[in-house]
């Protein structure tokens, strides 16, 4: 059986009862089913490109209370093994496939302080999509980041980084 025979259809999503739909899909938002269930009304979905434009307006839609307890939710960008081991498992993928797993001691510092002082500024932690990246690039980014003086401006490049983490993850899914 092929990737995509294992994928479910659109078609098929726009079938399904509410719990049906967040089960097959709820894990696409880590830790925030409801995206899930809260996207299950706006159906049915033309196809993958409606369905997560929807789940991502679902977020956006959401006061801003709750998009920062969304974004609270994910861990810290994780430098060590033993963290990257106790990951999810998409997660762990991707931050292998970034070379996290392979930082010397000092950039794991490095690395931690800089997501620290984001999380400290800015009240969430830095999100970003890591596949495509290396690790050089994300300490680029989380430095420059850092530079940002505007909470909002910060809010906007993490859902647009949760755009991407979540498109990855339903293209795996839905087709």
């Amino acid at each position: 059986m092929t990737q995509s025979d294992e994928r479910i259809p659109v078609s098929r999503l726009n079938e399904m009862s509410q719990g049906e739909f967040v089960e097959a899909v709820g894990q696409v938002f880590e830790y925030a089913p409801w995206v899930a269930s809260n996207t299950w009304m706006d159906r049915p979905f033309e196809d993958i490109d409606g369905l997560h434009g929807a789940m991502i307006q679902t977020l956006k839609d959401a006061d801003r209370e709750k998009q920062i307890k969304f974004l609270r939710g994910h861990s810290d960008m994780q430098v060590t093994p033993e963290a990257i081991e106790a990951m999810t498992p998409d997660s762990r993928q991707e931050h292998i496939s970034a070379g996290f797993d392979k930082l010397t001691v000092e950039q794991q510092q490095r690395m931690e302080r800089l997501v620290r002082a984001y999380k400290t500024r800015f009240g969430f932690p830095f999100i970003a999509a890591l596949r495509g990246r290396n690790a050089a690039d994300m300490f680029a980014l989380a430095e420059q980041h850092l530079g940002n003086d505007s909470t909002d401006m910060e809010l906007y490049f993490a859902f647009a980084e949760v755009g991407k983490i979540t498109r990855m993850r339903i293209d795996k899914l839905v087709v």
